[in-house]
């Protein structure tokens, strides 16, 4: 005999099975949505972080290869055109730094230095450039510089790294009766002596770098503000210029108050142009 009450007590108890399995599922699957979730949330950032890291490198080796390129146009325009600077006994001598500054300055990429992590920018890598003659006749471009990168919720990485540039002088075959024994001298535009070494500090300007602008600004100083860079400089001021010969500090290392223009000539073409009195000095020593 069929019985209503039996029948329905079964289907109750299947619905009630059914419903746990897809309550089961349904719990299963919320649980595997969580911790891809999760999963996901955690490696993100690594990715980010390590896509930043390997960017930071990249920089980090084009400061790098930008710096070797400048030095080594440096020194090869050193061993060209300064051969001439007194190559007896004048081994290990510092040489003209203003030159090799502005060789490395039109060498290298100035736009992409000044945006990088290379403290100073271009202007004071190349205002620290060492140049030297040793006594093989080598010349060397050395540059100490600093690399700081700031990483947001990371430390700041920062370096100090040294690169030395050697170029053997190119002084070619010089054969008896050199025309400097004839007697070539070097004079500027606008001096009235000339100078029989080129490296005389009237010709050969020792020009250094401070971080310390407020005191030139602020007049404390023997130092003036030079009118053809500092006076129309926009912006603010990281570094000044100055050589130990000058009156004025500058804001731009290409400034023509930073430079010389030296021309070798016959001493016998000269009227009324007296010796430098400082290049005397130095040859009786």
């Amino acid at each position: 005999m069929f019985s209503c009450q039996k029948y329905f007590s079964e289907k109750a108890a299947q619905n009630d099975k059914k419903e746990a399995r897809n309550l089961k599922r349904t719990s299963f699957s919320a649980s595997k949505d969580g911790a891809a979730t999760v999963e996901a949330s955690l490696i993100l950032p690594l990715f980010l972080i390590v896509l930043l890291l390997l960017a930071s490198a990249g920089e980090f080796l084009m400061i790098h290869g930008q710096i070797a390129h400048g030095l080594k146009e440096a020194a090869c325009q050193a061993a060209t055109a300064e051969y001439a600077a007194g190559r007896a006994g004048k081994g290990g001598k510092i040489l003209s730094g203003i030159s090799a500054g502005a060789v490395f300055l039109s060498s290298v990429d100035r736009q992409f230095l000044d945006r990088s992590g290379l403290l100073g920018g271009s202007k004071k890598a190349a205002a620290s450039i060492r140049l030297t003659k040793n006594a093989k006749e080598e010349y060397e471009a050395q540059l100490t510089y600093t690399i700081r990168k700031e990483y947001p919720f990371l430390p700041e990485i920062t370096g100090v790294y040294t690169q030395k540039i050697r170029q053997k002088a190119m002084t070619g075959y010089v054969p008896d009766g050199d025309e400097r024994s004839e007697g070539m001298v070097y004079i500027t535009p606008h001096e009235s002596v000339y100078h029989t070494d080129l490296n005389c500090t009237h010709l050969a300007l020792d020009i250094s770098v401070d971080d310390e602008v407020e005191k030139y600004l602020e007049g404390k100083t023997a130092y003036k503000e030079c009118e053809k860079c500092t006076k129309y400089h926009d912006g603010e001021i990281v570094c000044l210029y100055v050589a130990k010969e000058g009156e004025a500090y500058h804001t731009d290392l290409s400034c023509s108050g930073l430079k010389r223009t030296v021309q070798q000539v016959d001493k016998s073409t000269l009227k009324g142009v007296k010796p430098c009195q400082r290049c005397k000095k130095q040859e009786d020593t």
